[in-house]
């Protein structure tokens, strides 16, 4: 993985190397756009960003429609290593997971653009969810750095899950989610939760064990997954992972907790425990599979971490306002 400035020298000022980055973009107004065909919305929406950004000003390097989304992150490596500063990525959040690990701690700026199912990390970072929004932010954004959750030696861009979103997410087809979108996983969710029950959970901060009955453990570097709001209290830009675990014993529970969440009712902190720290390591008994951003990566025993301003990325304005107040960011500015 190749470092940046930042990384290798900590004392580094980020903000000039986010300045830099900004006042390149802006001159240069150049880029590369990759998008993931094989995204619900991709395969529509390439023709029309392409043009799109075009007409902004933008002037498109290279520009790549991948229909196998096993090639991202190669394209994504190969155009990093040719020294872009600006490559705008077009999927869902298993795209942005997927390339996230070539732009940690590299002077890249990523543009993104949400063509999925769940877009959950574009919610988190305040990106409009419609492609002529979603571009107004590429060409008159600011450039942010943010943090990445890691899980062992990966980084990840938004949310991972243990428990009943693993499972969903390993058996939902590919097909299902592209016709059905986020209600692929409410049917596949039906059809898993009878068979569903609690495990053992295990995490450990600075040495020190807790143990819970859980049915569910969601871990959080920003607040939206699966589309929907679920950690209100994780911020990427703090220095911490959020983990919520939910430790009622019935499985009935778990149905009442996605309910209460995607009816946005009031969090209830008797039925959820919530650990925040830097770095823990979490296992479970049995095993349990592990979700990153909707697609399964590995199994328990997992470490969790936090790189630190890993991520230099382009957002509305009103992000940076909410999530650094009285920081005037770094203005990308217009580039018409």
């Amino acid at each position: 993985m190749t470092t940046s400035h930042s990384a290798q020298h900590p004392a580094f000022d980020r903000r000039v190397e986010k300045a830099a980055l900004a006042q390149e973009i802006k001159e240069s107004r150049r880029a590369v756009l990759v998008v993931n065909t094989r995204s619900r919305r991709g395969a529509r929406a390439y023709s029309e960003a392409k043009r799109r950004l075009i007409e902004a000003g933008i002037i498109l390097d290279a520009s790549y429609p991948v229909r196998h989304s096993e090639r991202l992150p190669e394209i994504v490596r190969e155009e990093i290593a040719k020294g872009r500063k600006f490559i705008i990525v077009g999927g869902g959040d298993g795209t942005i997971s997927s390339v996230v690990d070539h732009f940690a701690y590299v002077s890249v700026v990523l543009g993104v653009l949400p063509l999925g199912t769940a877009n959950s990390f574009a919610r988190t970072l305040g990106i409009p969810l419609d492609l002529p929004g979603a571009i107004d932010i590429l060409v008159s954004g600011k450039v942010f750095d943010v943090d990445l959750g890691k899980i062992n030696d990966g980084y990840f861009a938004n949310g991972s899950s243990i428990g009943m979103p693993a499972v969903i997410g390993r058996a939902t087809p590919h097909a299902l989610k592209k016709w059905l979108g986020r209600g692929a996983y409410l049917l596949v969710g039906a059809s898993k939760f009878m068979r569903y029950g609690p495990f053992r959970c295990i995490i450990t901060i600075n040495g020190e064990e807790t143990s819970f009955d859980a049915l569910d453990v969601r871990i959080a570097n920003g607040g939206y997954q699966g589309g929907v709001l679920v950690a209100p209290d994780a911020n990427p830009d703090d220095g911490q992972i959020v983990v919520h675990i939910l430790t009622e014993p019935s499985k009935w529970a778990l149905g009442k907790e996605w309910a209460r969440v995607a009816l946005r009712a009031p969090f209830r902190a008797a039925d959820i425990e919530v650990l925040k720290a830097p770095e823990l390591v979490i296992d479970t008994v049995p095993k349990q599979d592990v979700a990153v951003d909707g697609e399964v990566i590995t199994k328990t025993p997992i470490r969790v971490s936090v790189g630190r301003e890993a991520l230099i990325v382009m957002v509305p304005p009103a992000f940076v306002e909410r999530v650094d107040p009285g920081s005037e960011g770094t203005s990308q500015g217009t580039m018409t």
